[in-house]
C-alpha cells in the first residue's frame, strides 16, 4: 500500500498501520511525509487526492481510512519507524465525499422511498 502512496507525485515518503479506533475498530491509516509538489495542498484535498489514486491501484479493503500528513516519519535510535510516535488521525485525515442532491425526478422518487424506509 505505501508502495502505490509513493508513486503519486505528492507523496514523498509514505507509512501504513492498522490502528484501533475508540471502539476496538481496526482500520488502515497512511502517514505521509509530503513531497515538494504538495506545499499548497490542504489536509482533507491531500486525502481525497491519495483516496482516489490508491482506489484505482488497489482493491477496496487495502486503502486506508485516513490519511495523515507528517513532516517526517519519527524512527527509534535503530532507524526503524516508531510507530508508537506516530500521531493519532485528526478529522481532516479522512476524505470524505461531500453531499449531492439527488438529480432528476428518478434519484428524487429513490430518496423519498428511502427516507420513508428509514
Amino acid at each position: 500500500i505505501a508502495a502505490r502512496l509513493c508513486e503519486h507525485e505528492l507523496v514523498g515518503e509514505a507509512v501504513v498501520v492498522a490502528q484501533e479506533d475508540r471502539t476496538g475498530d481496526k482500520h488502515l491509516v497512511a502517514y505521509v511525509v509530503a513531497s515538494e509538489h504538495a506545499e499548497r495542498t490542504e489536509g482533507s484535498d491531500l486525502a481525497g487526492a491519495l483516496r482516489a489514486h490508491v482506489s484505482e491501484r488497489l482493491p477496496d479493503y487495502m486503502v486506508p481510512s485516513a490519511f495523515m500528513r507528517i513532516d517526517t516519519l519519527p524512527l527509534t535510535p535503530n532507524g526503524k519507524l516508531d510507530r508508537k510516535q506516530l500521531p493519532v488521525p485528526d478529522d481532516d485525515a479522512y476524505a470524505r465525499r461531500a453531499y449531492e442532491a439527488p438529480q432528476g425526478e428518478l434519484e428524487t422518487t429513490l430518496a423519498q422511498i428511502w427516507t420513508e424506509l428509514l
